[in-house]
């Protein structure tokens, strides 16, 4: 068996070839920026010295050791590990697999845009997605037509979007948007309203909804936004005369209130109609631009100083006041850029994100398609894609393309139409798709060559899961499953497992001295066998819970101040007073003479020492195993 070995590697030649090889186990070497890595994860601010680097060194050996063991036994090959280690490689790629610079922009751009609202008007010709080529010129030259007209003042913007928009909202809004901001529309849509001029209309903008052109009629600073509390008489829409007159003479009364000094959340408590929010003091959740209606948000913005009181105004829904609770500006950027990084993935944006990795990623390796073997693959193909109903069984080796030298054949490109295609797929975009994830599949694949951070992190993963699973298997599961082995260590061990003297107590907690006395009444009788604690308890807190509280167990000294304060003598001790004026009754049943726990009694902690048992077993198991040099010099130069 081979003994754990503390060497300094000496001598001008070693220290040239290995200087930067800080342990070696059997024949594996592991670098000082392997071992720094780990290292200064948890001790940056550690004042280091020669004992405290030993000290953590062995424990690194010990870890690798069981790492090695995990190895040897092919724990990685197991299907639940690779599985496991897969998606954490998954998620610790995908920082890793972006266009950086172009996201970065994107971030700038939409925080940027987050400062300024737009007021914009839109008419929109709807065409389908899929549409095709033709469809596509008709509805391009219709909406461009009517935008025509427009610009010649043959027609209003308004009087157009009620007349030819799809956005059936028009009919009663004239293709009105009132104020929005970024991320409120789609992204094509957002980018044409902040770069068009006020009182300019675009060119025709696609969408996926189909052809729009849209009328900025206002750009602003951004108002945030804004917390407010409000009261409410409902009229409801087609409301007639005398039920808008009501509303409005219950509004006015109310200001009147609010005038002569009443509080508002009072006044909103006791008359607003919306009760949801009238037991809040008339309290609404923040919203900013664009989600409430238009009139409601023009007051609310409106209001300046926290505590400012509308005028009464009207809705669609009734008549309201609203009161000024707080403001929020636009936060700091680095406070919003999480935020911000997670809506550009939820947004269109995130598509554009995509093709951004892709294009660089076209450019960073060297892609050469293989035409003649694409158009004979798709000849026989492509209508059958189309129509989803495409399937192959034929295994065909043929290269298609290849990424940087490395060969991708037909047949995975036919796994891939038979995991994505419907019917209307076309063969010709599959195809770029599949490129794509090609592409980014071999970026993937670099990730631990490029970037030496990325390796050690997966490499962190890759061991943690490995000696996991191992230590679960010989010693914290061993430890609960392995009952034999248990009992025979606390055979072996029960002089570690002893009671101390205790007492057998109940201890009851009477609100005050009326409740003491008839509880101690109950404990006597309680001795005679005619009433047990959960009837005491139950009686004494009838009319006044918590008048009693019972605690029984075996204590032991210093567990409990009013066990430790009475001779502990079978019996009803004499009442205890506390401070605060409530009284103690301490009923000793038995006084237990000190002595070794059965195994049920401290089976936890038992268990938690075999474990550790166990542990120490294995590491002496290893460290006879394996042999281990440590190069202690270069351990030692990190104190400088």
């Amino acid at each position: 068996m081979k003994k754990i070995g503390l060497s300094i590697l000496c001598g001008a030649f070693a220290l040239a070839t290995t200087a930067q090889d800080l342990l070696t186990i059997e024949n594996e070497s592991i670098s000082l920026e392997e071992f720094k890595t780990v290292f200064y994860k948890n001790n940056n601010n550690t004042e280091l010295t020669k004992e405290y680097l030993d000290e953590y060194m062995e424990l690194f050996v010990n870890f690798k050791l069981k790492v090695r063991n995990a190895d040897e036994l092919g724990l990685d090959t197991v299907a639940a590990f690779i599985t496991e280690l897969d998606g954490y490689r998954t998620q610790l790629a995908k920082p890793y697999l972006k266009n950086k610079e172009f996201d970065e922009n994107m971030l700038t751009e939409a925080y940027e845009r987050m400062k300024q609202d737009i007021k914009a008007s839109h008419i929109l010709i709807a065409v389908d997605e899929k549409a095709t080529t033709k469809e596509e010129k008709s509805a391009y030259d219709k909406i461009l037509a009517i935008r025509s007209e427009i610009i010649e003042e043959k027609i209003s913007f308004a009087d157009a979007a009620k007349k030819n928009s799809d956005d059936k909202s028009a009919i009663s809004n004239g293709g009105n948007l009132s104020y929005f901001t970024a991320f409120m529309m789609v992204y094509d849509f957002e980018s044409a309203a902040y770069t068009t001029e006020v009182g300019e209309i675009s060119m025709p903008v696609r969408t996926k909804y189909g052809y729009h052109i849209i009328k900025v009629a206002d750009k602003r600073k951004a108002v945030g936004e804004v917390k407010v509390a409000h009261i409410m008489f409902k009229s409801g829409q087609g409301a007639d005369e005398k039920k808008l007159n009501e509303a409005k003479d219950k509004i006015n009364k109310v200001a009147e209130l609010l005038r002569n000094g009443e509080e508002f959340a009072d006044v909103a408590e006791r008359f607003s109609e919306d009760r949801s929010t009238a037991v809040k003091g008339g309290s609404l959740p923040a919203f900013g631009v664009g989600k409430m209606v238009p009139e409601f948000e023009s007051v609310a913005f409106g209001l300046n100083e926290v505590g400012a009181i509308s005028a009464p105004f009207r809705t669609e829904y009734g008549w309201h006041i609203i009161t000024l609770l707080e403001r929020k500006e636009i936060p700091e950027f680095e406070d919003v850029k999480a935020d911000l990084k997670r809506k550009i993935e939820r947004d269109s944006r995130g598509e554009l994100s995509k093709q951004a990795l892709f294009t660089k990623l076209h450019k960073t390796y060297k892609v050469v398609n293989k035409p003649s073997t694409y158009a004979a693959f798709r000849k026989g193909a492509a209508n059958a894609v189309a129509l989803g109903t495409f399937s192959s069984s034929s295994v065909n080796t043929a290269t298609l393309v290849t990424i940087n030298g490395k060969a991708i054949s037909v047949s995975s490109f036919v796994n891939y139409i038979l995991f994505n295609q419907s019917a209307g797929s076309d063969i010709d975009e599959m195809y770029t798709d599949f490129v794509n994830e090609e592409l980014v599949a071999y970026e993937e694949s670099q990730l631990e060559i490029k970037y030496p951070e990325y390796k050690a992190l997966l490499q962190e993963y890759r061991e943690g899961i490995l000696l996991f699973d191992l230590t679960n298997a010989k010693v914290w599961t061993k430890a609960v499953e392995d009952t034999i082995g248990l009992q025979n260590f606390y055979n072996e061990n029960s002089s570690n497992y002893v009671w101390e003297n205790r007492a057998d107590a109940t201890v009851y907690s009477c609100i005050d001295l009326a409740t003491a006395k008839r509880v101690k009444r109950d404990i006597y009788k309680k001795h005679r066998g005619n009433i047990t604690d959960e009837e005491i308890l139950t009686a004494a807190n009838a009319n006044a819970p918590l008048s009693l509280q019972i605690n029984a167990k075996k204590f032991i000294k210093g567990e409990n101040e009013y066990v430790d304060a009475v001779d502990w003598k079978v019996g009803i001790a004499s009442d205890i007073k506390t401070k605060d004026g409530s009284y103690i009754i301490v009923d000793i049943h038995e006084v237990l003479a000190a002595g070794v726990k059965e195994l049920s009694e401290t089976r936890g902690k038992v268990i938690s020492d075999y474990q550790n048992a166990l542990e120490a077993e294995w590491i002496a198991s290893l460290q006879e195993k394996y042999s281990v040099s440590i190069n202690k010099e270069v351990l030692y130069s990190l104190i400088k």
